[in-house]
């Protein structure tokens, strides 16, 4: 028993300090550090919400080794944020999928402190879910590792037992609980600020209202749908405007997607993504229509 337990110890340990080589602490708050990973030589991610400066900030990847970083852009939807430093460094991190966790399976969070010291928290994971969406962003996979994100400890790596990178744990999305967005999504959304510096959000240019569909007007149109959302406000010139869409019209479907409620159309819009067409199903003047629209991106600002 006593080897056994001995063997699994050293196997934590291992796997701790190989991944602790491309996780470094963040200076972005004034002496309040977080942490971050080494994603490619000379960029890092991190947890938005622990980053209050844009440039000068320091970036501490072991004891007496420290190099400067700048924002390069951030999302708060998924609490991201990259960052550029001012010199390369030699490991990067490599991802592993985190499709394959199980409610049970043993999590390890992996930070650094700000003298530059490897720091872990162990548990294990006590929740999964499919995507989901936080302010309008999608999240590839919900997953929640039931340990302590002690201070610092925002930014840091969920490891699994290979030692690769499952994903980047934070405490600023669900009113300060643990969560880990998925390496997935963090290098998704990383790859879109880099190239872009803000994360594209796709939109129709409308204001819509849910609305019951009264059994007259659903016969009269041919519809089964008891519920529509009404076209109260059009952007001019926006995607919904230049797709035929007037005023009053009620929105039944898109992409032959039926929905209750705003949020349904926005996983349409967010599965079909900036530039693709999609087919609007309408009650317009008590007749059923349909009309294409070319999602558009929500300007910024």
């Amino acid at each position: 028993m006593g080897n056994t337990w001995q063997g699994f110890s050293k196997e934590v340990s291992q796997v701790v300090n190989q991944a602790g080589k491309s996780v470094v602490a963040i200076d972005g708050r004034s002496g309040h550090t977080s942490s971050g990973i080494v994603w490619r030589s000379d960029t890092v991610i991190t947890a938005s919400h622990a980053i209050r400066h844009e440039s000068a900030i320091r970036v501490i990847l072991g004891p007496d080794r420290t190099v400067q970083g700048r924002l390069i852009g951030r999302d708060r939807g998924t609490d991201i944020a990259v960052l550029k430093l001012d010199a390369e460094v030699q490991v990067t991190a490599e991802f592993g999928s985190a499709a394959t966790l199980s409610v049970g399976d043993l999590a390890v969070a992996v930070a650094r402190t700000r003298r530059g010291n490897i720091v872990a928290s162990a548990g294990i994971i006590s929740g999964l879910m499919g995507e989901w969406q936080v302010h309008r962003t999608r999240i590839d996979q919900f997953i929640r590792p039931d340990l302590n994100l002690y201070p610092g400890f925002s930014g840091s790596a969920l490891t699994g037992p290979d030692g690769k990178l499952l994903g980047l744990n934070t405490s600023g999305l669900l009113r300060g609980k643990a969560i880990t967005i998925p390496s997935s999504t963090l290098t998704r959304v990383a790859e879109e600020i880099v190239t872009k510096g803000h994360v594209t959000q796709p939109y129709l240019g409308l204001v819509m209202q849910p609305v019951q569909i009264p059994e007259s007007l659903q016969k009269s149109a041919g519809v089964k749908a008891e519920v529509g959302l009404l076209a109260m406000h059009l952007e001019p010139g926006g995607p919904a405007d230049n797709g035929g869409m007037l005023l009053g019209d009620v929105l039944l479907e898109v992409d032959g997607t039926a929905f209750d409620d705003l949020d349904d159309v926005h996983k349409v819009l967010d599965r079909k993504g900036v530039g693709h067409d999609v087919q609007a199903t309408l009650i317009r003047g008590g007749n059923r229509i349909q009309t294409t629209i070319k999602i558009g991106a929500r300007p910024l600002g």
